[in-house]
């Protein structure tokens, strides 16, 4: 192919992800979560104050719900909420963004380990038009700018061999990923470790060569940069997320441990210890949450459990591209390529983090995988294709009809995202919270206190964002209710705002008090002021007062 063709083919991907990931960003998701949220209105406050929700200023984590998220995508977003304003785009707006960039790196990412044009431009292509990836580069997901910057480090070391300087750069950018989202916070070691051990002999060699002054100004840099994650996971702000959804906080298998031991006539024998342990009983159950994230249902049938997640009937990658999973697994088996024990590590690591809490597969958690699946499902399609091209008229054929299978996939995706999604799931991303706080508007002022439900997630920060509450007013008011089981916490009030459950009952005793509830908690001989509506017509809101 020449060249300028394949600029053309290049630039056609970048519009199709540009498309995919931008058109109408604001309406789709339908809704905006509590997570979206807390970013916004944090970058919001620390352009109006320089401190965070709590006042905490310029903070590296985020207390947010007590699950203090690493802070750089708060910091990425700022300056498009200076510009934008307080809304789902500026939010949504640099996701879509870094996820493009991303489609653009995979292709230089496999040109460079295949190298082949041909599979840069398939892996581009299929990373472009991937339900999975094109789901989290829709949303402010601090998980999908972390995938940048892994893939980023991914390439940039893959070229440090070659140059050297680029080392340093790579580095920086798996800092990055670990300033960004907790999962890389876990892989990204593990994965430099392996980069390590792998190529160990040009690494070396690389650092006889460097100048000794280079080497330790190289060095100091790195460790300045990593002293704020070794502080965050001195203090346990770095794991306290991690805490709370580890199936390692359940302790009922340290119960059967203990049960299990005391069946036996000498419980503390060492024959006894051996068998019955942490390692046995985590174990098992870690390596099932582990291949969770390989089963073929959620890779190519449903997807993620987790309605926030997936859309209807849809799996994390097209079925028709199982096949070429198939033959890119078979096909690197048997191939030369310097750099594929790389990509079958990368496979292999990226879903660990993930597979450490209790919901598993997690597309979000294990978003890092979307990359060298794509990879080798790219190189299985070149090999696929080139095999076809040698049958003559049946090949033909066969592309054409491999073709059209995955056309009407991916049409089927947009359908169900675009038009069953919303439906379905309106609450996936809390849906209606935007109208409810035009609405509120229309009538607080007559109220002394509004109280509004809690049975969605975290309403107390949408509320927030919708408003663009002013931070200084609200920052003194900001008190982090007691963590749940799953170390989350909430504000159950600031201002006149409640947020918290409505007992049907209390309506009629509320006086001067506007209540926004579900249609559970709003009987229905109570004055109704207004509604908002979720996509398939059910009740999201209901504002009601006591009846005269």
């Amino acid at each position: 192919m020449k060249s300028i063709n394949i600029i053309i083919v290049i630039i056609f991907i970048i519009v199709i992800a540009a498309i995919l990931r931008l058109i109408a960003l604001d309406r789709f998701p339908a809704g905006f979560n509590a997570d979206e949220a807390a970013i916004g209105y944090n970058a919001y406050s620390l352009l109006q104050t320089g401190k965070d929700e709590y006042g905490t200023t310029f903070p590296f984590v985020f207390k947010s719900f007590g699950d203090f998220k690493p802070g750089l995508y708060f910091y990425i977003v700022m300056p498009f909420v200076a510009i934008l304003g307080l809304n789902e785009w500026a939010v949504r707006i640099p996701s879509a963004l870094l996820g493009i960039a991303t489609v653009i790196l995979i292709y230089f990412l496999a040109k460079e380990i295949f190298q082949s044009k041909k599979i840069g431009i398939l892996s581009a292509f299929l990373l472009a038009i991937s339900p999975w990836h094109i789901h989290f580069s829709r949303g402010g997901w601090e998980t999908n700018a972390a995938t940048f910057f892994v893939t980023l480090g991914v390439f940039l070391f893959i070229k440090g061999l070659k140059n050297w300087k680029f080392l340093f750069w790579s580095t920086v950018s798996f800092l990055a990923s670990m300033y960004t989202y907790q999962s890389p916070r876990l892989i990204v070691p593990v994965l430099l470790i392996i980069l390590f051990f792998l190529y160990r002999g040009k690494l070396i060699s690389i650092l006889r060569i460097i100048e000794l002054k280079k080497t330790i100004l190289w060095v100091a840099l790195l460790v300045l940069l990593t002293i704020p994650l070794v502080i965050q996971f001195i203090s346990g702000t770095g794991s306290t997320r991690f805490s709370g959804l580890s199936f390692l906080s359940d302790t009922g298998p340290i119960a059967r441990i203990n049960e299990l031991r005391g069946e036996h006539e000498n419980l503390n024998r060492l024959d006894t210890k051996f068998i019955h342990n942490k390692l046995t009983s985590y174990g098992p159950e870690f390596l099932g949450h582990y291949l969770d994230h390989f089963k073929p249902d959620f890779l190519f049938i449903n997807g993620d459990p987790i309605i926030r997640n997936k859309v209807p009937e849809t799996g994390q990658f097209y079925l028709t591209l199982s096949l070429f999973l198939a033959v890119g697994l078979l096909g690197l088996i048997n191939a030369k390529y310097e750099h594929k024990k790389l990509i079958l590590a990368w496979i292999l690591i990226a879903p660990a983090a993930s597979s450490m809490t209790y919901q598993t597969p997690h597309a979000l958690r294990a978003l890092t995988l979307v990359i060298p699946l794509t990879l080798v499902i790219g190189y299985g399609a070149g090999l696929a294709l080139g095999l076809l091209g040698k049958l003559g008229s049946l090949g033909k054929l066969g592309v054409l009809g491999l073709s059209l299978i995955l056309t009407f996939e991916f049409v089927h995706y947009l359908e169900s995202y675009y038009i069953h999604y919303p439906k379905r799931y309106p609450q996936a991303f809390e849906y209606g919270f935007k109208e409810m706080v035009q609405k509120l508007s229309k009538y607080e002022g007559e109220y002394n206190n509004v109280v509004i439900t809690d049975r969605y997630d975290q309403s107390y920060i949408l509320v927030l964002f919708y408003k663009k509450y002013d931070p200084q007013k609200y920052q003194p008011q900001a008190v982090l209710s007691p963590r749940d089981k799953f170390n989350f916490g909430t504000v159950r009030s600031f201002d006149k705002y409640q947020f918290r459950s409505i007992d049907p009952k209390e309506i009629e005793r509320g006086s001067k008090i506007l209540f926004i509830g579900t249609e559970e908690e709003i009987p229905k001989d109570a004055k109704i002021l207004d509604k908002v509506e979720f996509p398939n017509g059910k009740p999201a809101f209901i504002f009601a007062i006591k009846k005269d």
